[in-house]
């Protein structure tokens, strides 16, 4: 079986999926109420795959951050976030969730649309990534695209119409994870987005204590 070609994300930065600033509205309030459920204003904040965050503005608007990371390995996206964002307490890092080698020293560690981009081995070990960079009781938030039958129907339109791009998207379950995730900590929270169509699992997880 042939494998799907890979997202070009050189492409996405330079001009967002179209539908995307509606999905993102949605799915950034989800998140600030997560967020703000489970966490603390004047955290530091690590967010994988940001490249050139569509989250960081209204984030550091609401819970003022002291510090707040992008990490990803895409050069484009980076570049974007750090022209954008002028630096202070933004830092764009180069990372990549499959090798990551950094410390425990985030409090929050949160991504979106990320995990669901690679083999399931894969997908487990980027799972683990964002709770190693999280401090010892920090929380980690992660949403995933999730093949209910409204998401299923509406890739099918989208790919009919030549519209798709995400072309190595692998939507999942959240018990496909879910093993990962007590392995590192306890679930505090998890739910799924309908309005996006392109339905969306966010799954909120406190780090075990040392």
């Amino acid at each position: 079986m042939t494998a799907p070609a890979k997202t070009d994300w050189d492409s996405y930065y330079q001009k967002p999926y179209r539908t995307a600033s509606y999905s993102r509205a949605i799915t950034a309030g989800e998140l600030a109420g997560m967020i703000a459920r489970h966490a603390a204003p004047g955290l530091a904040v690590a967010e994988f795959g940001g490249a050139n965050s569509c989250f960081y503005d209204g984030l550091t608007r609401r819970f003022a951050p002291g510090r707040y990371a992008v990490l990803d390995n895409n050069d484009l996206g980076l570049r974007k976030f750090t022209e954008r964002t002028g630096g202070g307490r933004a830092e764009a890092l180069r990372a990549d969730v499959l090798d990551f080698r950094g410390r425990s020293e985030f409090d929050l560690v949160f991504s979106v649309g990320l995990i669901e981009h690679f083999s399931p081995a894969q997908t487990l070990k980027a799972v683990e990534a964002h709770f190693r960079a999280a401090k010892p009781g920090g929380l980690v938030i992660i949403s995933f695209p999730t093949p209910t039958l409204l998401y299923r129907l509406t890739r099918a339109a989208a790919e009919a119409l030549g519209l798709w791009i995400f072309h190595d998207e692998r939507p999942l379950w959240l018990s496909e994870i879910l093993p990962e995730l007590e392995k590192h900590g306890d679930v505090l929270e998890s739910r799924i987005i309908w309005p996006i169509f392109l339905t969306q699992t966010m799954v909120a997880v406190r780090k075990k204590a040392l």
